[in-house]
């Protein structure tokens, strides 16, 4: 896929000159197809949008009790590492049963998996870390603060690979109205809302439905996204335009008092997302070419901001705006050339290789395990067992955690096959197994 001839105008306005960063966009058939400088486009800002920190180990069962009886004792709020947390009960479609947030200090904990024993190692905690908290930070003081207060909450806490969300504010520019069908990605998934009049906070991610305009998202949430939006109207349905717009400003400030951001114009976002298991797969995947080492750290922030450019530029890969069957969207041509994440801890080096890496097929397919389930599914059906105690038994068996790691593998978080044992539990019981 090709990107279009750049020009800009000459000094003199006369005359159309070739330039790698030109905003005059030509079709060696069609000719001129987009002017973004006579659209005043600019980029007001690349930003580090959200990350999600994952950590492993055992449940602290002080910490957790104290949890629970506050709950109990319907208090509101929990001190830990000196700042006040509200404290409550998490949603089951976040994957956890507990939550403590403090949206002053830009952050939200949520531990205690649902389908996981406390005192059995896993992913008990999740730290989701806001762009405020992220922004008064450098990854250093990112790590050691989610270090801490990991280990008032696992025993002997190890970081896991973390999500990150990866976004370009523009003015200048909207998606047209055939946006979503000009858009090309493996994903079959696509999301788009109109004309909408509300705003969802759930626990484990932010979903915006906004009063005007539109929102796109391509793929799914578990592996790489992309969604586009209109970030003013969004900023303000959830109180923090004057956040965004300060940051606008700070980006695109040409002198003391004078900033490129048109506070007339709206601002879209375009932002890549990148699930758990993908960074995983990077971490895994990715090699030296100079030495042949396989194999890259990206397990806390510090490690993963070192990557973010060329996360980027993968996102740009996996999903394309078209223009046509040979040519990309002028806009997609700036995003891939013009745009660089880049911070001081970013390090750009030419002989890493980034390639995700998939886990091959084994002589092992799991079979033995799908029958073990079947069988003793069917077999307390026709006990007509309550399913509580049906996934109780199973998770006490000592090879839970190997049967969770092998669907895990197969892209089957643990919180959606117990879903499906559910399911398939209570068709057992409808076809009559207990009678």
């Amino acid at each position: 896929m090709k990107s279009m001839d750049r020009y800009e105008w000459n000094q003199d306005q006369t005359e159309l000159v070739a330039n790698d960063k030109g905003l005059i966009f030509q079709h060696p058939r069609y000719g001129k197809v987009a002017d973004l400088h006579q659209d005043d486009f600019q980029i007001v800002g690349t930003y580090i949008d959200t990350f999600r920190q994952l950590f492993r180990g055992a449940m602290d069962l002080d910490l957790q009790t104290d949890i629970e009886e506050s709950i109990t004792l319907n208090l509101r709020t929990h001190q830990l590492l000196g700042q006040d947390w509200i404290i409550g009960k998490s949603a089951k479609c976040s994957g956890y049963q507990y939550r403590l947030q403090n949206n002053h200090l830009g952050l939200i904990l949520l531990f205690k998996q649902f389908h996981a024993k406390s005192e059995s190692p896993a992913s008990h905690l999740k730290i989701e870390c806001s762009p405020w908290f992220l922004d008064n930070r450098d990854p250093k003081q990112v790590d050691k603060y989610l270090m801490r207060l990991a280990k008032r909450i696992l025993v002997s806490p190890e970081a896991y690979y973390p999500a990150i969300h990866l976004a370009v504010d523009v003015q200048g520019w909207a998606p047209d109205h055939d946006f979503s069908d000009k858009m090309r990605c493996k994903s079959k998934k696509r999301t788009q809302f109109n004309a909408m009049d509300r705003v969802e906070f759930n626990l484990s991610e932010i979903s915006c439905i906004y009063d005007r305009g539109q929102s796109y998202s391509f793929g799914c949430a578990n592996a790489v996204q992309m969604a586009v939006y209109n970030k003013t109207i969004q900023a303000r349905k959830i109180d923090k335009f004057d956040y965004m717009e300060h940051k606008w400003q700070a980006s695109t400030q040409l002198d003391e008092d004078t900033f490129g951001y048109d506070p007339e114009r709206e601002v879209f976002r375009i932002e890549t997302r990148f699930h758990h298991s993908v960074i995983q797969q990077f971490a895994l995947g990715s090699c030296d070419t100079k030495t042949g080492e396989i194999g890259v750290k990206m397990n806390t922030y510090s490690d993963v901001i070192k990557h973010i450019h060329s996360l980027w530029q993968y996102g740009l890969k996996s999903f394309k705006l078209l223009y046509n069957r040979n040519y990309l969207e002028p806009i997609w041509s700036i995003l891939q050339d013009d745009v660089v994440f880049k911070y001081p801890e970013s390090s750009y080096k030419d002989n890493l290789h980034y390639k995700r890496y998939y886990k091959k097929p084994t002589s092992f397919s799991g079979k033995n395990y799908q029958l073990l389930l079947g069988n003793f599914l069917s077999a307390c059906a026709r006990e007509s067992l309550p399913f509580e105690t049906v996934l109780k038994e199973l998770q006490s068996l000592s090879i839970w955690n190997s049967i969770a790691l092998h669907y895990e593998d197969k892209q089957v978080e643990e919180i959606k096959l117990i879903e499906r044992l559910e399911a398939t539990y209570r068709e057992r019981k409808l076809l009559g197994y207990c009678i």
